[in-house]
């Protein structure tokens, strides 16, 4: 009898050990579970300018990422296999937090104040307050003293501009603006409008400039480097051999994980600036 208890006790201990060293690391990321991330040229993710200058085509998609999350001290194992990149140069890794890629909404014309309609070489200047909603113009006025003008519709597509108004006040008519927004977010363009003399409905044309308040670049996501995961890695190179391949690797244990959780990591590759950033992958730490 005492030799089955014993024996009840070891079974026992053997399978909380067991079972114990099975919930170290998720079901999904077991040993010998590799999952491959993708690569994407910095213009692809994040803003262009900055980035984008420096990408190589066709790098991207010849390079891997390969992630395994093993059962034991080491938490994951992060492996580059890097092709398609210029011959004998050396590039620097940064292990890094997760972004969010960088998506560009396009322009928003709100914070334009005020805009100089030209008439014969005269500038004429309107106070305005536009309402802008995704790329509709919505609303707002165009007001020069003793002439004011109820915008009724417009859009700003791309860096394309168009604005119809009409009078509300000092006559009748409609007023009709185009421009085009530069990179510092000026914007140029020419109008029309109807506005009646003594004589009846007279087109006019001219041209027009924003002079108070420019148009403003909207995105959503990151437009920045996240920062380091963890100061316990800092940066590391490769070199790339004669044919513009070459690889590293690296492994993370419990030391370089603050507090046990789930953490989103990318890696970026640089080249004097980032040419490469890779999928947000997520590491379990126990």
């Amino acid at each position: 009898m005492k030799k089955l208890v014993l024996v009840a006790v070891v079974f026992v201990f053997l399978f909380a050990a067991v079972g114990t060293a099975m919930a170290a690391k998720p079901a999904g990321n077991l040993a010998g579970a590799v999952q491959t991330y993708a690569w994407h040229l910095s213009g692809a993710v994040m803003p262009v300018p900055p980035y984008g200058s420096g990408d190589i085509p066709g790098s991207d998609t010849a390079s891997k990422l390969i992630v395994n999350q093993p059962n034991g001290n080491t938490e994951v194992t992060i492996t580059g296999v890097m092709n398609g990149l210029t011959p004998n140069t050396s590039y620097t890794v940064y292990l890094s937090k997760g972004y969010t890629p960088y998506v560009d909404t396009g322009w928003n014309i709100g914070n334009v104040s005020e805009i100089a309609i030209s008439l014969s070489g005269v500038d004429y200047l309107h106070i305005t307050n536009l309402t802008q909603s995704g790329t509709a113009i919505t609303g707002g006025t165009i007001v020069y003293p003793g002439y004011a003008k109820q915008i009724t519709s417009g859009s700003v597509i791309g860096d394309h501009v168009e604005i119809w108004a009409v009078y509300t006040s000092g006559g009748s008519g409609t007023l009709h603006l185009t421009g085009t927004i530069a990179n510092d977010g000026s914007i140029t363009g020419t109008w029309t409008d109807t506005w009646p003399d003594e004589h009846g409905p007279v087109l006019r044309t001219g041209d027009w400039r924003n002079t108070i308040g420019a148009a403003v670049k909207t995105h959503t996501g990151d437009i920045y480097w996240p920062g380091p995961f963890t100061s316990t890695v800092q940066p590391f190179t490769f070199t790339t051999d004669a044919y513009g391949s070459g690889s590293w690797h690296v492994n993370l244990t419990d030391a370089n994980f603050p507090v046990p959780g789930t953490y989103k990591l990318s890696v970026w590759i640089n080249l004097g600036g980032t040419i490469l950033i890779s999928d947000n992958f997520q590491v379990v730490s126990n």
